[in-house]
């Protein structure tokens, strides 16, 4: 509806000759709208207006007049309600920009729980003067406008990539329909996934930084080159990783642990999920674990078939103690889980204790330590055995409490599988006396040692062959073949089905000591360390000479990578036969 517009007034003759003396108040092509003098508004239609006015719209044959002007068709407001229109514009505006700068602001996420609620306080009275460099410092113009751009190696698909779907601790699925607002965040932790299944990973690291954050993948041991996420989106994907763990999100200075399901294709895998805050921000680790583990067949995952039918005997004994010792991501905990399936089905109860708990096992009862309550190994190991187990694996052996409450478990009859950080099975036996376990205890309760390494295998695609020398033969004491053609060493070469590093998978690589009478004669009489030394290397199974014929000469690895497992076999070290343990 156009404005009124108070004129002054004007004769207006009409076509049956009236005048009216009026105020005009608007002038159209349907007709011309004035004030009587009463206050009324009546229209005049222009057939009802005398042609010799001049404000008349149509000339004498009808054709409309040219506007011109000073006759404007519609008369332009001459008060200040246009103006007031304006101010009203300009007030809408401003209040809106201040809003959105003091939105952008808070959900930037710039600075930590503690001084982020100050600066949006801040932002509120300041508005865009406050948020709008500072936005555009730390987050950019993307984190201004709200537009985020991914990065074309991180959001383009992949052939072959599996599709993804998390799922809550119990089996809830996390949609985005549900949560809305980490909907893109939520696309691109299954993205993300995806590329690590695909890949074989085993961890996926995101790591906050200034310029955006930096996820990496952790492939067959070894780190691969990180790229750089989109700084809003990575927040987000972090977000919605943490809510499918069932993470507090509103903690951020606090080191959190979680866990969730992974639905890759047809396969399932289990997330645990730990974060932190670092100098530079928050930090997620992600650990994919195969839901069922490994299976059991002890020899696909590389242990000797000699060794491995020892490894099952084991499993039918009805008490005692068996160790596995390693560094942290060997795969011991792979291992013991290959020997509890084993008994699974066998009539015999089976507990877990562990911080936390790493893969699901049927018709078995399973523990996660609740750090926060400060439950501990020794104090579960203790409540458990109200439960009337038959089979107990504790997590791992860290005090002398839980080595003894373990041992007390195993000589009333209880099977205890449990690993320490030992680096050979000689270290475990001196970890063991540091711990204070007797002689006694030693050779009443411990039943077997396994050490174990994982070493990365190479990519048959691209490996390179080359002849070793005598002296490098001679260092992992093998014998050249008698075909001479397959006298070969093999090292790492890179293409593309191993994306340039070399190697593709990994494979195990044991020790084991089955206690027998020699040792626990060496152990009973607290004898030197080079007499426990000359009896290990005489029972233990698995040696480097064995696996250098079954993994050098075939081409399975590398000589450098095998190098590394040479510490389990305690290599070159020759130990006094005169200091004990």
């Amino acid at each position: 509806m156009a404005l009124a517009v108070t004129l002054s007034a004007e004769r207006v003759p009409l076509y049956n000759g009236a005048v009216w003396d009026v105020e005009i108040v608007h002038r159209s092509a349907r007709g011309l709208d004035v004030r009587m003098r009463d206050g009324t508004v009546r229209r005049l239609r222009w057939d009802q207006v005398e042609r010799s006015y001049p404000g008349h719209w149509f000339r004498e044959d009808g054709s409309p007049k040219p506007r011109s002007a000073d006759v404007p068709a519609v008369m332009e407001p001459r008060s200040g309600g246009g103006h007031f229109g304006l101010v009203w514009g300009l007030v809408f505006g401003a209040l809106w920009l201040w809003l959105y700068s003091a939105w952008r602001m808070g959900v930037s996420g710039i600075y930590d729980m503690d001084r982020q609620p100050w600066v949006n306080v801040f932002t509120l009275v300041l508005g865009p003067v406050l948020a709008v460099p500072l936005v555009l410092r730390h987050r950019g113009l993307a984190g201004l406008t709200g537009i985020s751009r991914r990065k074309e190696s991180a959001a383009a698909p992949e052939p072959g990539m599996p599709q993804c779907r998390f799922s809550t601790w119990d089996s809830e699925p996390l949609l985005p329909s549900t949560k809305r607002r980490f909907a893109s965040g939520l696309a691109l932790a299954e993205l993300v996934m995806a590329r690590a299944v695909k890949a074989g990973a085993s961890d996926v690291h995101f790591d906050m930084t200034p310029g955006g954050v930096r996820m990496a993948l952790r492939v067959d041991g070894v780190l691969r080159s990180p790229e750089v996420l989109d700084a809003e989106l990575g927040r987000k994907a972090m977000a919605a990783i943490k809510m499918a763990a069932g993470m507090d999100l509103a903690k951020l200075h606090e080191a959190q642990d979680g866990a969730c399901h992974l639905q890759a294709g047809d396969d399932l895998f289990d997330l645990r999920v730990a974060r932190a805050w670092a100098v530079t921000g928050e930090t997620l680790v992600v650990r994919l674990l195969r839901a069922g583990g490994v299976g059991t067949n002890l020899t696909e995952m590389g242990m000797p078939s000699a060794m491995a039918t020892a490894a099952q005997d084991l499993t039918r004994e009805t008490a005692g103690l068996i160790i596995m010792c390693g560094p942290t991501g060997s795969g011991k905990t792979s291992t013991i889980y290959a020997l509890l399936r084993r008994i699974q089905g066998t009539g015999r109860n089976i507990l877990t204790i562990e911080d936390p708990v790493e893969y699901r096992l049927e018709n078995a009862t399973q523990i996660s330590l609740n750090a926060a309550l400060g439950t501990t190994f020794a104090g579960a190991l203790k409540a458990s055995m109200r439960h009337d187990p038959d089979v107990i694996l504790v997590g791992e052996i860290r005090d002398r409490e839980a080595m003894n409450v373990a041992f007390q478990a195993a000589l009333t009859g209880h099977l205890v599988f449990t690993t320490i950080h030992a680096t050979s099975v000689l270290a475990a036996f001196g970890r063991l006396k540091e711990l204070g376990l007797s002689a006694y205890m030693m050779n009443t309760g411990l039943k077997a040692i396994l050490c174990q390494r994982l070493v990365r295998l190479l990519c048959p695609e691209c490996r390179e062959a080359y002849v070793p020398g005598e002296e490098e033969m001679r260092f992992w004491g093998v014998q050249p073949r008698p075909d001479a053609a397959t006298n070969v060493f093999y090292r790492p070469a890179g293409c593309t089905m191993c994306e340039g590093s070399g190697f593709r998978g990994r494979r195990g690589v044991y020790r084991m000591l089955a206690m027998d009478n020699s040792v626990r004669a060496v152990v009973r009489d607290d004898m030197a360390t080079g007499d426990l030394q000359e009896a290990v290397e005489r029972a233990a199974m698995g040696t480097v000479a064995d696996y250098a014929n079954a993994l050098l000469w075939d081409g399975v690895t590398s000589p450098d990578e095998l190098r590394k497992t040479l510490e389990m076999f305690d290599f070159g070290k020759k130990l006094s036969h005169e200091h004990t343990l």
